[in-house]
């Protein structure tokens, strides 16, 4: 076989190739109707924040019920909550019955010298929940130690109390 039949051999078989490909079924493109994420701009998102994540459905826990999946903190910059969001709901929605949606809420506090506040707050946010719910949140894993007298135990109650289910 010379040069020439060679190329128009291969010319052929691209050809047939091609029109096999064109008589494929395509595919169907489908959107959501409703946004699945959104962000609102806010005065608290900063780079050093807790995020709360509470589901649409209340959760039990050995001492009642609690909307709150996740308490956890900015530690690699302000994307943080919306990735994590997306990963702990990934995880809610095949595991948890009857959640639909998850709500990434933020808690700040001021800032102090040569002190992690956020950290802080994130501790005793945990300490705070634990102690009403005797375990930690769904999610989360690891209860970071807490050092008293630094955030007022009502405030922090009462955030908590907030996604609890009376």
């Amino acid at each position: 076989m010379g040069k020439a039949a060679a190329t128009d051999l291969r010319d052929k078989m691209m050809q047939a190739d091609r029109s096999r490909r064109n008589k494929m079924r395509q595919l169907k493109v489908r959107s959501s109707k409703t946004a699945l994420l959104t962000l609102t701009r806010s005065h608290q998102w900063t780079d050093k924040m807790v995020y709360i994540l509470a589901a649409n459905k209340s959760h039990k826990y050995r001492n009642g019920r609690s909307r709150i999946l996740y308490i956890g903190t900015t530690k690699k910059g302000a994307n943080r909550p919306a990735a994590s969001a997306v990963y702990k709901a990934s995880e809610a929605f095949y595991q948890l019955r009857g959640v639909r949606t998850i709500d990434v809420h933020i808690v700040t506090c001021a800032p102090r010298k040569a002190m992690q506040t956020w950290r802080r707050l994130e501790s005793a946010l945990l300490d705070v929940f634990r102690n009403k719910y005797f375990e930690l949140p769904k999610y989360n894993k690891v209860r970071p130690t807490t050092k008293e007298g630094l955030f007022s135990p009502n405030v922090l109650d009462k955030i908590i109390s907030k996604f609890g289910v009376e």
